[in-house]
């Protein structure tokens, strides 16, 4: 509802912020080790907002194997 009431760009920092940070460290970390990023496999632990923003951010660039937990176990 505030994207709709509010005519600027709205971020929710939990979520955006975090996401941004984590895919940043990845793509430092794919650079220092001279990995392939399809090759990754990413563990999430937590399904809050943070935890889904990251996920959805890490696959949307390009890493297919992502596995989120939460107090239950996998997602």
């Amino acid at each position: 509802r505030v994207i709709e009431a509010l005519d600027c760009p709205v971020m929710h920092d939990d979520q955006h912020g975090t996401a941004i940070v984590v895919l940043a460290a990845r793509e430092g970390a794919v650079t220092v080790q001279d990995r392939d990023l399809h090759q990754l496999r990413v563990v999430i632990s937590g399904a809050g907002a943070a935890g889904v923003a990251c996920a959805n951010i890490l696959l949307a660039a390009g890493i297919a194997d992502v596995t989120v937990l939460d107090s239950k176990g996998i997602v």
